[in-house]
Protein backbone atom coordinates (compact mmCIF):
# COMPACT_ATOMS: atom_id res chain seq x y z
CA UNK A 1 0.00 0.00 0.00
CA UNK A 2 0.84 3.55 -0.56
CA UNK A 3 1.48 5.99 2.55
CA UNK A 4 -1.81 7.65 2.06
CA UNK A 5 -3.38 4.74 0.80
CA UNK A 6 -2.24 3.04 4.20
CA UNK A 7 -3.63 6.62 5.80
CA UNK A 8 -6.87 6.08 4.45
CA UNK A 9 -7.83 2.77 4.96
CA UNK A 10 -6.99 3.47 8.72
CA UNK A 11 -8.61 6.42 9.06
CA UNK A 12 -11.73 5.10 7.69
CA UNK A 13 -11.68 1.67 9.02
CA UNK A 14 -12.66 2.89 12.56
CA UNK A 15 -15.90 4.01 11.11
CA UNK A 16 -17.25 1.92 8.63
CA UNK A 17 -14.84 -1.56 8.99
CA UNK A 18 -11.66 -2.27 7.00
CA UNK A 19 -13.30 -3.64 4.06
CA UNK A 20 -15.61 -0.87 3.31
CA UNK A 21 -12.54 1.27 4.04
CA UNK A 22 -10.81 -0.35 1.53
CA UNK A 23 -13.21 -0.35 -1.51
CA UNK A 24 -13.56 3.10 -0.96
CA UNK A 25 -9.41 3.85 -1.40
CA UNK A 26 -9.94 1.28 -4.36
CA UNK A 27 -13.24 3.09 -6.40
CA UNK A 28 -11.25 6.11 -5.67
CA UNK A 29 -8.09 4.91 -7.17
CA UNK A 30 -9.95 3.65 -9.93
CA UNK A 31 -12.10 6.68 -10.66
CA UNK A 32 -9.34 8.81 -11.25
CA UNK A 33 -7.38 6.00 -13.82
CA UNK A 34 -4.70 4.82 -11.04
CA UNK A 35 -4.40 2.06 -9.00
CA UNK A 36 -4.76 1.34 -5.14
CA UNK A 37 -0.61 0.79 -5.13
CA UNK A 38 -0.25 4.38 -7.75
CA UNK A 39 -2.37 6.28 -5.58
CA UNK A 40 -0.02 9.61 -4.18
CA UNK A 41 -0.61 12.78 -1.84
CA UNK A 42 -0.95 14.43 -5.11
CA UNK A 43 -4.30 12.08 -5.22
CA UNK A 44 -5.45 13.79 -1.59
CA UNK A 45 -8.28 15.84 -2.61
CA UNK A 46 -10.27 13.09 -5.14
CA UNK A 47 -9.54 10.79 -1.27
CA UNK A 48 -11.02 13.09 0.60
CA UNK A 49 -13.90 13.45 -1.46
CA UNK A 50 -14.73 10.06 -1.23
CA UNK A 51 -14.18 9.97 2.37
CA UNK A 52 -16.72 12.69 3.08
CA UNK A 53 -18.89 11.25 0.83
CA UNK A 54 -19.18 8.31 2.46
CA UNK A 55 -18.85 9.38 5.97
CA UNK A 56 -21.39 12.04 5.64
CA UNK A 57 -24.57 10.41 6.43
CA UNK A 58 -23.16 8.60 9.79
CA UNK A 59 -20.90 11.23 11.22
CA UNK A 60 -20.88 14.85 12.23
CA UNK A 61 -18.93 17.72 10.27
CA UNK A 62 -16.04 18.47 13.15
CA UNK A 63 -15.60 14.32 13.36
CA UNK A 64 -15.49 13.99 9.10
CA UNK A 65 -12.58 16.72 9.66
CA UNK A 66 -10.38 15.30 12.05
CA UNK A 67 -10.90 12.00 9.53
CA UNK A 68 -9.77 14.08 6.43
CA UNK A 69 -6.65 15.49 8.62
CA UNK A 70 -5.68 12.10 9.37
CA UNK A 71 -6.43 11.33 6.31
CA UNK A 72 -4.01 14.20 4.93
CA UNK A 73 -1.17 13.42 7.80
CA UNK A 74 -2.45 15.78 10.45
CA UNK A 75 -3.01 15.32 14.15
CA UNK A 76 -6.78 12.86 14.84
Amino acid sequence: MTVISERAVRALAGYVGPTVADTCVRATAMSIGKSFDTLDEGDFRAIETRARNLLAPILPKDTIDRVVAEIKGGAR
